[in-house]
């Protein structure tokens, strides 16, 4: 009985010393498998001038009724489009956002029904940045009170020539990371075993002090005054290097 025992135990410990001899041989294996490397991230950036404006526009109207409020507004906004497509904005470049409508209470305890408010918001897209201004003004003009002006962004149509010259800079960006973490590491900087890429290519919004500006310069008659500026064209680039 005690040899049987004795057997048992023995058995054990051989399969424990096997597991441990696997164990040790895959987790060599797998530091053999695994190259040698340095991994690091570069960044490219690229200044631009937009070539293109996203605008949102509104058009809010309050009435007794619902139906007096949808009536008005609707004739506003066919006003409005038809302005902003005789400025040259092409139908395709006009969508609809949103049209909400909501009834109005009383500020008294009674909290009865006053009115109803509809808006009605658009994005217009303008190809031609110079026509921005112009546009501005024909939609404020045939919206008149009920028009709001709520945003505009510039953007680049096609960003591609600047993401190419953005990415040779980010790419060399890496590689001179790489190359002195490798001479302070004494060893030799290799080939890219793994390249993988982000980019950004940010819209830039007209702030809303902006905003109110224009719409001052609208009451003095004067032509909206609208500045695209520059905006960066960005990628990012991690970049994993063999060394020797």
């Amino acid at each position: 009985m005690l040899n049987h025992h004795c057997r048992q135990i023995f058995a054990l410990l051989i399969l424990l010393a096997n597991i441990l001899l696997i164990s040790h041989t895959n987790a060599d294996t797998l530091n053999d498998q695994q190259p040698r490397s340095i991994h690091v991230n570069g960044t490219g950036k690229v200044s631009v001038t937009p070539d293109k404006a996203d605008l949102t526009l509104s058009v809010e109207v309050q009435a007794k009724t619902a139906e007096s409020a949808r009536n008005q507004a609707a004739t506003t906004m066919a006003a409005l489009i038809k302005a902003m497509k005789n400025a040259g904005v092409a139908d395709k470049d006009i969508q609809t956002r949103s049209v909400s409508l909501y009834p109005n209470y009383s500020p008294d305890p009674a909290n009865k029904i006053i009115g109803y408010q509809l808006s009605n918001q658009v994005a217009v897209c303008i190809r031609d940045i110079k026509k921005a201004s112009n546009v501005i003004d024909l939609a404020v003009q045939a919206g008149g009170n009920s028009t709001r002006v709520q945003g505009i962004n510039f953007a680049v149509d096609n960003p591609e020539s600047a993401l190419a010259e953005a990415r040779e800079k980010a790419y060399a960006n890496a590689k001179a990371k790489a190359g002195q973490y490798a001479q302070l590491a004494g060893v030799t900087l290799g080939s890219p075993l793994r390249i993988s890429e982000g980019n950004d290519v940010s819209p830039v919004p007209m702030p809303y002090g902006e905003i109110r500006m224009m719409k001052t310069a609208m009451a003095d008659n004067a032509s909206t005054p609208v500045q695209a500026g520059e905006q960066e064209v960005t990628v990012t680039v991690d970049v994993m290097f063999g060394i020797q």
